[in-house]
């Protein structure tokens, strides 16, 4: 079924051919210069509503492998190929206008009948051309608001032609060349306002405003800390950009994606349909990283690990520090609860829970100690260790075998043990326990 579009480029064509009927048979009374002019204009408006209605059926075909971004700048260069059928026909009044008081002119006639039937076809050119502006605005399409603003020319000068055809008929012959000239170069230059917007959306020429509308969306939007590189251009009535924004470095894969789509829609509400596409970086360190060192801001802390932010908004943390295992727990309590308070206001956390782990400063790790101290542990047959060490955080891997008899409720109690043992001769490495069966 036709677009709303499209049944307005269907209805112009339909009138523009009726109007070049009533034009010429007024042309062939009158003898007129000016009214001969108006046939050719209406001629080049069958042409012009003809390319209209095709830019609206092309432009709106779905995207394909050749064009991956639709069709829709074939309106804009059907609108540029329109507005130059407009000026050449404008240019053709203007020149016959200037032969005309150059050379002198036979006064033209001015019966009734072509007077009435000038004067129609400008009340029908003044509906014509507030009907296509307003389904050109909604559609976003250069083609017919270049129609539009034809047809009110149209609507205007055939007005004014009737009135020069009554006067120069019985007073002033130069009259009906004169006002030719003079109503040509008044419209051109809206005709020629049309052909430079069509020729900035096929050069990829958009308004500054539009861009800083672009970036005002994305920066209120919530998460985003800065914008960079925002790039846009119009294809048809949709508008295509990109920019590059910052986020913070620790959400996960779904917290990312969710800040995206959400400034997505910011932009879109904005500027009305658009396809969007956002490049996030990293907007400093991470928030795990701002824990850290937060910390290690104290100077009792000798060491910080387990850093978990968890939460529907991802708003709660908790971690890990490691103290000298020399430090009392009073003196362990305050400074927790130090830590927990600037990590609050720092990170804007809804709660902080922080943990102790102690560290013997004369000592220093020791698998073999860890293994020992694991298979003291009553049940135990075996133990595996892997000691993983990365830049950020060590990995303690233990596989201990277990008797296969054992409840599941001692293996958990076990597992516990394990952790905790760990946990005092490598308080830094993250601990992964899994018990198995002698057998297996």
């Amino acid at each position: 079924m036709p677009s709303r579009a499209e049944l307005a480029a269907i209805g112009s064509i339909a009138v523009s051919v009726i109007i070049v009927g009533v034009k010429a048979l007024a042309a062939l009374l009158t003898g007129s210069v000016v009214v001969l002019a108006e046939v050719v204009d209406s001629l080049g408006d069958v042409v012009t509503s003809s390319v209209t209605f095709l830019a609206l059926r092309v432009s709106r075909r779905p995207p394909d492998a050749d064009h991956p971004y639709g069709h829709a700048k074939v309106d804009s260069l059907l609108g540029l190929l329109a507005s130059a059928v407009l000026l050449e026909a404008e240019a053709y009044i203007l020149v016959r206008g200037v032969i005309g008081l150059i050379r002198g002119s036979t006064p033209p006639s001015a019966p009734s009948l072509a007077l009435g039937a000038l004067i129609a076809t400008s009340c029908v050119n003044v509906v014509r051309s507030g009907v296509l502006w307003s389904v050109g605005k909604s559609e976003r399409s250069r083609a017919l608001q270049s129609e539009a603003i034809n047809y009110a020319w149209d609507s205007g000068r055939t007005l004014l032609v009737a009135g020069v055809l009554l006067v120069s008929s019985r007073v002033a012959p130069w009259l009906d060349p004169l006002s030719a000239v003079l109503i040509s170069a008044a419209v051109m230059p809206s005709t020629l306002r049309v052909a430079y917007w069509s020729a900035s959306d096929l050069l990829d020429r958009v308004d500054p405003k539009l861009l800083e509308e672009i970036r005002s969306a994305l920066e209120s939007s919530e998460g985003v800390a800065f914008v960079e590189r925002v790039r846009a251009r119009r294809v048809g009535r949709i508008v295509l950009a990109d920019a590059v924004i910052g986020v913070d470095p620790s959400l996960t894969a779904d917290e990312a994606s969710g800040l995206l789509r959400s400034a997505v829609k910011n932009v879109e509400e904005k500027v009305g349909p658009a396809d969007v596409t956002l490049t996030p970086m990293p907007a400093g360190i991470s928030r795990a990283t701002r824990a850290v060192e937060i910390a290690m801001s104290e100077p009792e802390v000798l060491g910080v690990h387990s850093i978990e932010f968890y939460g529907p908004e991802r708003d709660r943390l908790t971690l890990h520090l490691v103290l000298s295992d020399k430090m009392r727990l009073k003196e362990a309590d305050k400074l927790a609860r130090r830590v927990e308070r600037k990590l609050r206001d720092e990170l804007s956390l809804q709660e902080a829970v922080v943990h102790l782990d102690h560290k013997a400063e004369e000592a220093q790790p020791s698998i073999e100690e860890l293994r020992e101290k694991i298979l003291a542990i009553p049940g135990v047959r075996w133990v595996d260790l892997r000691l993983v060490e990365s830049p950020d955080m060590a990995r303690l891997e233990i596989t201990v075998g277990a008797d296969p008899d054992m409840p599941l409720k001692d293996v958990n109690k076990l597992a516990h043990d394990i952790e905790a043992i760990s946990a005092g001769i490598y308080p830094e490495a993250r601990v992964v326990v899994r018990i198995t069966s002698v057998e297996s």
